[in-house]
C-alpha cells in the first residue's frame, strides 16, 4: 500500500530543533512516520511538510497539496506523528478526516491508536477535540501572563523603540522591577529625543 506522510510545527524554531524532547521537530515526526511505514511493508508515495504553520486553521499550503494529492487516487493512508499535527480544530479535523474516507483513504497515527470502528472514532474523536482545547487554553494563558507582565511594568513583548532590553535579561522571565532599560530623554535639536540609561 501506497502511503503519504504529513508532518508540521507550528514555529521556524521548532522545524529543525527538538529541545523539548517531545519529538514534534520535524526529523523526529518524519523518523517516526518513516519506521511506522516501514513496519507494516508500505510504501512511501509522498511526505507534506508544513514547517511554521499553525493548525488552528488548515489554510496550510502543504495540507492543501497533501488532500489534493490524496484525491487524485492510489493513496492508502495519510500518515501523522499525532492527530493534533493535522489540526487544532475540531471543525478543520472533521473536514479533513471527510475528504480522507471520501477519497478511501485511512489517517493513522503513529502515536495513537485510531479505528474505523465506532470506539475508534469515539477516540480519534476526543484527541481531536483535546488538541482544539489545548490550542484555546493555551492562548487564553498566553494573554493572561502578557497582561500580567504588563501590569508589573515589563514588555511583554519585544521593547518598543527608543527602549532596550538589559544584557542578560530573560525578558520571558520579565524584568519584576519594571525597567525596560534606557528611556528617552529631552529632545534634541531637531526635536529628536536622545535615549539615556535609568
Amino acid at each position: 500500500m501506497d502511503a503519504v506522510i504529513y508532518l508540521r510545527v507550528s514555529t521556524k524554531e521548532q522545524a529543525s530543533n527538538d529541545e523539548a524532547g517531545e519529538g514534534y521537530s520535524i526529523p523526529a515526526q518524519r523518523e517516526a512516520c518513516l519506521r511506522h511505514i516501514a513496519e507494516r511493508g508500505w510504501n512511501l508515495a509522498d511526505e507534506f511538510t508544513d514547517a511554521g504553520e499553525s493548525a488552528r486553521t488548515a489554510d496550510r499550503p502543504m495540507l492543501k497539496a497533501m488532500l489534493r494529492r490524496v484525491a487524485e487516487g492510489g493513496i492508502g493512508a495519510v500518515v501523522v506523528h499525532k492527530i493534533d499535527r493535522l489540526a487544532r480544530s475540531m471543525e478543520d479535523h472533521v473536514a479533513i478526516r471527510a475528504a480522507l474516507r471520501h477519497a478511501g483513504v485511512q489517517l493513522v497515527s503513529v502515536t495513537e491508536n485510531i479505528e474505523e470502528t465506532a470506539s475508534g472514532r469515539l477516540v480519534e474523536g476526543i484527541h481531536a477535540l483535546m488538541a482544539e482545547f489545548y490550542s484555546a487554553n493555551l492562548a487564553g494563558e498566553i494573554r493572561k501572563g502578557m497582561i500580567q507582565k504588563a501590569k508589573m511594568g515589563g514588555w511583554p513583548t519585544k521593547a518598543p523603540i527608543g527602549y532596550r532590553e538589559r544584557p542578560g535579561e530573560d525578558r520571558r522571565q520579565g524584568d519584576r522591577q519594571g525597567h525596560p532599560g534606557p528611556r528617552a530623554g529631552p529632545a534634541r535639536p531637531g526635536g529628536i529625543p536622545a535615549v539615556r540609561d535609568r
